[in-house]
């Protein structure tokens, strides 16, 4: 087929090899970070193109006419389902609503009769008009003419193609950081040289050896896209902060740079400004929040990065004025020496209500202690009565202070245990934990710590929607994934504190849900290695999660939960552990009959 010595034919290969590596590479290293939608849709475009670029390294390799043929047509359904691939990337990018399944469907049928057309062309001859080999080639080209079925899918692709490219420039925010800006750049064209790949082919230009050099294109625009990834940190902190903070929580959450510029929010935030999320995204801070000066102050001021800043403030909106805790977090970057500040995460609490219940608190004191100092006066003055008003001073004291107890602890289980059926639940675990603690021989103070920080080990839930954490039936696997996510936060939020009970709960919430044999999570510890307070209340956590009523279970027998620990012991649980549990189960029993969750009419 070539007068050119067989060795050297493969030569011509390199470039259509190097860029499938390539894509191949860029398509595995996203397929690791599939914590968005924005990322697997990325990841199937990549995808997408190392299939196209195999088809076509398999077309030049074809002996025959015939066979070049077939893998031409093989290459039509992914050459137009691409183009609807980053319709939805560009739309995903840009915070616009997912297409729905029919009108996914709907883009696709052209891609189908395109595929259709091209298989079927040696009956009809309607897609390639005169096809042959090139034999100046290495390995011969498949050469045809381009028919108007051709020319109408260029025209779809392509009007596709810059439809989302349009989109995508749309979504480049106005305002941002140098290095945002340079990630901005680099990704959008990326995608532009994508779109411009085949245009030599379709015109007909021949560069290098083959008419149809796309995949060197390709290889082009993914450098751009690897640089990127690697020296940007492409969708390393918005698509986590969304999946954690923007879409978990229903309060307003908003994230800015060190300069003031808004980078994301969510719905919340929008809903209390009265404004599109996407038409706020690389403003100023001071131009979004004008209403609300002091809000920007608050959010613009310096303090350390490695503590929160928390402040009060009364908004005025069109609900009237609300009091909302504003808590700034500084997320930095992952040279923690350099102090690297990436942005700062602020969540609006609205705190009105609670307000409301704490000014009547402070009032009812006041008008207290105004009748408690009264009541002195008059002692003072009765000093035949002193012992006995003392006394009844003490009472009075004491009550006041239990009652100031339980209202704080009501407020806290209204604001933690959003679970109706699970209220009793913290206190048992505790007590649970007292009973492992103490027969495992640990110190007094030990036991307190331990005991006073298990019943934290769930905090993290607060990060779980409610309609994943009280479903009535078996998770999915995203949801499972979802739920998971409790022990991480759960440590985020308890692991800045200074004082032991909050680090021993951070431990607590983090190491609670590890297996002795390693299969637990989240970082798959094993043995020892899980600090012996997390297997104590991973113990504890999972009799009382048995020995209860859930909204998708009844509660086991105590033999059966017997059984259970038996046949565990070892693998989810440690084996020392488990022995003092079986030694002590009327204790445990005793723990649950005396803290049993409420009944509907009690």
């Amino acid at each position: 087929m070539n007068s050119v010595p067989e060795f050297l034919d493969y030569l011509f290969l390199i470039p259509h090899i190097g860029s499938g590596v390539f894509s191949l590479s860029l398509a595995l290293l996203t397929g690791r970070r599939m914590e968005s939608t924005l990322i697997r849709l990325l990841s199937i475009v990549l995808w997408l193109e190392f299939a196209w670029t195999t088809l076509l390294l398999f077309e030049v390799l074809a002996p025959d006419l015939h066979a070049k043929l077939f893998w031409d047509s093989l290459q039509y359904p992914v050459f137009s389902a691409a183009p609807v691939v980053f319709f939805m990337f560009a739309r995903r990018a840009n915070d616009r609503a997912d297409l729905s399944a029919g009108r996914i469907l709907l883009l696709l049928v052209p891609s189908f009769l395109f595929s259709i057309a091209a298989f079927s062309d040696s009956f009809h001859g309607l897609v390639r008009v005169s096809p042959a080999i090139d034999t100046r080639v290495s390995f011969g080209e498949l050469v045809y003419g381009f028919t108007a079925i051709d020319y109408l899918m260029f025209a779809y692709v392509y009007v596709l193609l810059s439809h989302s490219i349009i989109i995508l420039l749309r979504s480049y925010p106005p305002a941002l950081t140098k290095t945002a800006r340079r990630k901005y750049d680099l990704v959008i064209l990326g995608f532009i040289i994508r779109v411009l790949a085949v245009v030599p082919a379709i015109l007909d230009i021949r560069f290098l050896w083959f008419r149809d050099n796309t995949p060197v294109w390709f290889a082009l625009g993914n450098l751009f896209i690897f640089f990127a990834f690697f020296r940007y940190d492409l969708f390393n902190l918005i698509p986590i902060a969304r999946r954690v903070l923007v879409e978990s929580l229903g309060d307003p959450v908003v994230t800015y740079d060190a300069d003031g510029y808004l980078l994301d929010s969510n719905r919340a935030f929008a809903g209390l400004l009265d404004a599109p999320s996407r038409c706020m995204r690389g403003r100023k801070l001071q131009e979004i929040l004008s209403r609300w000066p002091d809000a920007t102050t608050v959010l613009l001021e310096d303090f350390d990065h490695s503590q929160r800043k928390e402040q009060d403030l009364t908004m005025s909106g069109a609900h009237g004025e609300r009091i909302f805790r504003i808590t700034v977090t500084s997320i930095s970057g992952v040279d923690e020496e350099s102090g690297m500040e990436l942005c700062k995460v602020a969540l609006f609490r609205d705190i009105t209500e609670l307000a409301t219940v704490e000014k009547q608190l402070q009032a009812w004191n006041s008008e207290l202690e105004g009748r408690v100092a009264a009541r002195i006066l008059d002692l003072e003055q009765e000093v035949s009565r002193r012992r006995a008003a003392e006394e009844g001073l003490q009472r009075v004291g004491s009550k006041i202070v239990k009652s100031q107890q339980e209202i704080l602890v009501t407020l806290s289980e209204v604001v933690e245990n959003r679970s109706p059926e699970t209220a009793n639940h913290v206190l048992r675990v505790g007590e649970y934990s007292r009973i492992l603690a103490t027969a495992r021989g640990l110190s007094e103070d030990g036991i307190a710590l331990i005991v006073d920080a298990a019943p934290l080990h769930d905090v993290g839930k607060i990060a779980v929607p409610d309609s994943i954490l009280n479903k009535p039936g078996p998770l999915t696997e995203q949801e499972m994934a979802i739920m998971k996510t409790h022990t991480i936060v759960g440590y985020r939020i308890l692991g800045s504190s200074e004082r032991s009970i909050i680090r021993a709960a951070a431990v607590i919430a983090l190491e609670h849900h590890e297996h002795w044999d390693g299969k637990g999570y989240p970082a798959g510890k094993a043995g020892e290695s899980i600090s012996l307070s997390g297997r104590i209340v991973c113990v504890c956590d999972v009799f009382d999660a048995l020995a209860t009523a859930r909204t998708y279970k009844k509660p086991w027998k105590i033999q059966r939960i017997l059984e259970f620990f038996a046949a565990e012991s070892g693998r989810m649980f440690d084996p020392s552990l488990v022995s003092i549990l079986l030694a002590h189960a009327d204790r445990f029993e005793e723990v649950a009959t005396r803290f049993p969750d409420p009944t509907p009419d009690s």
